[in-house]
This record gives structure tokens, sequence and C-alpha cells, in this order.
């Protein structure tokens, strides 16, 4: 590999403009050199950002990989789309940096991490809330021992906001089941960061899933998600959900807890965090400077760019990943756990089985999974169970 790692992105939607954009152009040792989308407008969009000539720019991702100086692509096109070209990527030589979910289902995500350890690649995920100043913080006050043991860990995010995808291509894709469920995947950074800020793996989850913010549209997917998750130490619940509500963080500690809010009280990823603090067994409070850019989207892009340097310095000199794919393929499983639970009304052990039609399909395999008969999640018919 070269000194500087030349990069192709496959897809350019709306992710590329606030996050892998200031990434891109201002890492001095990574350089984007092609771009693939199926869509004419989004390609005119790419050479506009990227100041690139038009023999850089494909509308067949295999153009891309084919290209000798490509070390690495970013894959960002919606996930029920992304198998075979993280294949292809591989069997190109080429390493991977995925944009979240892994995949539509926990056995492709299993098929792409193998195929990635045969062809000996480095495979990420593009999980950049680690790298949100308000995370990191709180991450290095936990690892400090502030507040002792993690009990409870309450990550809410009920006020996300429903942007849409880029109108040249599909405005509404996430609504489609297609897009492998509703707001709790979308918003997946909950699910891996709740792992993380506990250090363990998760064993059990267990949640309530509805649709009430879009009852009106007869939705498939879900507005809202109730989730708890049990680890072998300690436990978590994200509240989470498309509309106004809560959010924060609040984590209980056997010797303190911490607390983070936004500005405007709005939700993580969509706001400044403004007041982050802990308090510790005597009841007494200590406030935590936070590390905030200038701007929510300067903050933002920060992340994506610290997170490119990290995957960077993986393929360069076997830095470890700060999130692998391995990370990725469990949020998958303990997300599409929680809509399991839903269905099922009952307390799912992870990980799934591997012959388990939610493992191999996806949310397309609940149409095949036991439903509860007063379930939620089928009363309003979501998820193909209308009808």
């Amino acid at each position: 590999m070269t000194a500087v790692l030349k990069v192709g992105l496959i897809g350019c939607g709306n992710v590329v403009s606030y996050g892998h954009r200031p990434a891109l152009t201002t890492l001095p040792d990574v350089e984007l050199v092609a771009v693939a989308d199926i869509t004419p407008a989004r390609l005119e969009i790419a050479k506009q950002w990227f100041g690139l000539a038009d023999e850089n720019l494909y509308a067949d991702y295999r153009a891309v990989l084919a290209r000798a100086d490509v070390d690495a692509v970013v894959v960002t096109v919606p996930q029920q789309f992304r198998r075979q070209i993280v294949l292809d990527a591989f069997a190109a030589g080429k390493h991977v940096l995925s944009e979240k979910p892994i995949a539509d289902s926990p056995a492709v995500a299993d098929e792409l991490l193998q195929a990635a350890e045969a062809a000996g690649l480095c495979f990420g995920m593009v999980h950049n809330y680690h790298f949100l100043p308000e995370y990191r913080q709180i991450k290095q006050l936990l690892s400090a021992d502030t507040i002792g043991e993690v009990r409870v860990a309450t990550l809410q995010y009920m006020s996300v906001i429903d942007y849409p995808g880029a109108k040249e291509y599909a405005a509404d894709w996430r609504h489609q089941l297609t897009a492998g469920g509703g707001v709790l995947m979308d918003m997946i950074h909950a699910v891996y960061l709740a792992e993380w800020l506990l250090g363990q793996e998760a064993q059990q989850v267990q949640a309530f899933v509805d649709a009430p913010e879009y009852a009106h549209r007869q939705p498939k997917i879900e507005d809202l998600a109730l989730v708890q998750i049990a680890f072998p130490k300690g436990y978590a619940t994200i509240h989470m959900g498309w509309g106004e509500g809560v959010g924060g963080v609040d984590i209980t500690g056997a010797e303190g807890h911490i607390r983070l809010h936004y500005k405007d009280y709005q939700t993580s990823g969509f706001n400044q965090p403004i007041e982050l603090y802990s308090v510790d067994k005597s009841w007494k409070r200590t406030d935590h400077a936070l590390e905030n850019l200038p701007t929510h989207m300067d903050n933002i892009a920060r992340s994506f760019t610290q997170l490119w340097a990290n995957f960077a310095d993986a393929i360069r000199d076997g830095t470890p990943m700060m999130a692998p794919a391995s990370a990725g393929k469990r949020a998958l499983e303990l997300a599409l756990g929680a809509y399991l639970s839903g269905v099922s009304g009952r307390t799912i052990t992870l990980p799934l089985p591997t012959d388990h039609p939610v493992y191999l399909k996806g949310l397309l395999g609940m149409a095949e999974a036991e439903v509860w008969e007063h379930s939620t999640t089928k009363r309003v018919g979501i998820f193909g169970l209308r009808g």
C-alpha cells in the first residue's frame, strides 16, 4: 500500500455530505480517487463535492474495484445491496469500511466477516458515535471508575429526527421493509454504544416495539422501540423513537451516577451536548467540561474524521479498529433480537440460533417466527405481520 490511502466511494448518499466528505477532504494521508453511484444526479453531486474528473466517476461499482490504485472502499449504499459489493471488494483485495448496519441479516454479516478474514483484509464499521465528545468522555469516566461498577445505562433517544434519504435515489427508503428495520435499526448507534460503555457483549434482550407516530400511514416498520439489555454484569435500556421526546444519557453505578443532556433538550446525534456531570456516593456533583467544537455538525465531522484516521491506521500498521465489523454483527443481532422480542412477547437469548429464520433472513424472517397473539408489534401490523 502507498503512504497515502487511496479510497473508492461506493454510494453517494446524504451521509457522505456531512460525514465522509469532511474526512476524505481533510486527512492528509487519505485520498478519494473514485466514486460509484447508480444515480447520475448523485455522481454529479460527488463530482462537485470532491472535484473529481469525469473519468473517476462510475455507474458500476465494479469499475472502482478494478482500479489498481484503490486500496480501500467505503460502502454507503442501503444495507440490502451491500452483500455482493462487500464480497466483490474482498475478492478484489480491497479493505472495506461499511456504513451501518453491517447487513440485513446476521447470516450475511457472518458471511462477510468470514470473507474478510479469509482475505486478510480490514473490515470496519461506520460507528462514528464512538468519537463524539460526550461518549468518549463518558467512557473515560467509566474507565476511571468514577461511579464504580455500572449497574444500569439508560440511553434516551426519544426525539430522533426522521430525515429523508437522498431525493435523487428514494427519499422514503428507510420506511420500507427492505431497510431491515425502523428507527432502532436506523439509529443502531445506541445499540453498539450500550455494549461499548458496559465493556461487555449482550446476553439477553427484551423489548416493546410499536408504530404510534406513523399509525395513520399504515407503517411497515417501527417508530418506537423500548429495549432492555442484560449483560454478564449490569443492564442497559434504550428508549428510541421518531418524534418528540426525552434525550440524554443516565448511567447508574455502584458508587454514583452520570448524567448527560443536550442543547434544546434534544437527542444524541441531532444537537450538541451541553451538560455532563457525575454524582458520587456522597451526593457530591462534579461537572465535566465538554470537548465541543463550535457547532454540532463540526462534532459530527470530527467523529467521521477520527474514525477514518483509525481505519487508515488499522490498514497501515495493525492498530486495533475502534469499530470492527464483528461489533457491527453483534449490534445487528441485538437490534433484531429486540424486534423478535416485540413479536414473540419473550426475552430473547443472544446470539440467535444460526438456523432461526431471523438469523437467516433478518426482518423478513419475522413472518416465520412465533408470534404472540397479544403482541403490539403484530397488532399494528409492522414487519410484514399485517393482514
